[in-house]
């Protein structure tokens, strides 16, 4: 039975521990997003995306899949799971499978909770 107290009494500080640090890098990972933010809605609003419609999509799909893999982490399930489908949707436009249409509303998802996200946290 002691052994048992111990080994919760270790569990609980190290999920204590693992909270304290995910509210630490909360803050820092919110600031990665403004500066995301800042650079897709620029491509977004940029004659790029019109005349060079690759290169847009790769930046956006090389941010969607940075935010992905640590919005969840971070506390942001909803964000990650955009991510993710924006991800998959430019890569399909990329792979022509696609047209840029479904791509850009997967983004612009993406980019919306983005917004809220960096609109509540900073």
């Amino acid at each position: 039975m002691a052994a048992d107290a111990i080994q919760a009494a270790r569990a609980a500080a190290h999920a204590e521990l693992f909270a304290a640090k995910l509210a630490e890098m909360r803050p820092r990972f919110a600031a990665t997003l403004v500066e995301r933010l800042d650079h897709m809605e620029e491509m977004r609003d940029s004659p790029t995306l019109e005349t060079n419609p690759a290169e847009a999509m790769e930046l956006f799909k090389h941010y969607a899949h940075k935010t992905a893999g640590m919005a969840a982490t971070m506390g942001f399930p909803e964000l990650g799971e955009l991510s993710f489908a924006a991800e998959a949707a430019v890569n399909s436009f990329l792979r022509r499978e696609s047209g840029i249409g479904p791509a850009l509303d997967a983004v612009d998802d993406m980019l919306g909770e983005m917004a809220l996200i960096v609109e509540n946290n900073t």
